[in-house]
C-alpha cells in the first residue's frame, strides 16, 4: 500500500540557510523518494520562495511549525502564509514554559481553541507537537490528556512524536490509538541507548515497537508519515535515507 512519507525539514535545517541551499536540499530529498515535507526552521526565507522551490521539486508541504507569537500576534498573516504554501496543517512546535502546569494547560487549551477555530474558518487546521514534558501528571491526568479533553477534535489536532512519547514514559502505539482521528500527521522517530543515555535514532534502527506503532497509525487514520531526527550520530541526509529505506521495506513508501 502506498504511503505518503515526508521529511521533516528540521532534520536538515543546517542545509537550508539560503534559497540556493534549500533548493539543493529539496532536490536530494526528492531523489530519496520522498513526496512530502514539513516546513520547519525555514522562516528566515521568504514564504513565497519556500513555496516556489518546493513546487519546483514536486514536493507537497503538508505541515509547518510556527512559533507561539505568530499565532497570538500575527494570525492573519500566518493564515495568508499557509495559503501561499498550499499547506492545510498549521503546527506549533513547542509549548512555552509558562503553560507547563495544570492551570497552564487549561489556559492554553482555551486560548488555542479559539485560534484553532479561526484557522478552521479559513480552511486550515491546528496541530500541536508534543515533547516529553506533557507527560507530567496533574491530579492523575497528563498534560497531553488535559489538552485532548479540553479542545475541539475537529480543529485542534496533534502531531504526535513517537520518540518524545517514549521519552515521557508513554506508549507511542497506545497514544496513537487514544488520539484516534486527531493525528493527520505524525513524527516517526526512533530511540536507542548509547553510553546509557537515550539517543534519537533512524526509524527501525532503535528500540521502539514499530510492529505496533505502524498498524496503530493505520487504525487511527494518520495521513502523513513525517520522518524526523533532531540530532544524532548519523549525518542528517543519511538519516533521512535510512529511515525512508527501512519503511520502504515494509511497504510504507
Amino acid at each position: 500500500m502506498m504511503k505518503r512519507l515526508g521529511a521533516q525539514l528540521y532534520t536538515v535545517r543546517d542545509y537550508c540557510k539560503t534559497p540556493e541551499e534549500f533548493d539543493v536540499t529539496l532536490r536530494k530529498i526528492k531523489e530519496m523518494g520522498y513526496t512530502t515535507v514539513q516546513a520547519s526552521a525555514l522562516w528566515h526565507l521568504p514564504v513565497d520562495e519556500v513555496a516556489s522551490i518546493a513546487r519546483s521539486h514536486d514536493l507537497n508541504i503538508v505541515l509547518t511549525h510556527m512559533g507561539y507569537d505568530r499565532f497570538t500576534n500575527d494570525l492573519d498573516a500566518l493564515i495568508k502564509d499557509h495559503h501561499t504554501l498550499g499547506c492545510r496543517l498549521v503546527g506549533l512546535g513547542g509549548l512555552p514554559k509558562q503553560f507547563w502546569s495544570e492551570e497552564g494547560y487549561k489556559a492554553f487549551a482555551k486560548q488555542f481553541s479559539d485560534i484553532a477555530d479561526e484557522l478552521g474558518r479559513n480552511r486550515l487546521k491546528f496541530s500541536y507537537h508534543n515533547h516529553q514534558f506533557e507527560f507530567e501528571r496533574f491530579q492523575g491526568k497528563t498534560g497531553l490528556e488535559i489538552l485532548m479533553e479540553n479542545t475541539n477534535p475537529e480543529t485542534f489536532l496533534f502531531t504526535l512524536d513517537t520518540y518524545w512519547v517514549q521519552a515521557g514514559g508513554g506508549n507511542p502505539a497506545a497514544w496513537i490509538r487514544k488520539l484516534n482521528q486527531r493525528i493527520e500527521a505524525i513524527h516517526l522517530k526512533d530511540m536507542t541507548i548509547i553510553d546509557t543515555q537515550p539517543v534519537m535514532a533512524e526509524v527501525m534502527e532503535g528500540n521502539l515497537d514499530w510492529t505496533d506503532i505502524l498498524p496503530a497509525c493505520e487504525e487511527a487514520g494518520v495521513e502523513w508519515y513525517l520522518i524526523e531526527r533532531d540530532a544524532g550520530p548519523v549525518e542528517a541526509f543519511e538519516s533521512l535515507r535510512i529511515s525512508y529505506n527501512n519503511l520502504s521495506k515494509v511497504g510504507f513508501a
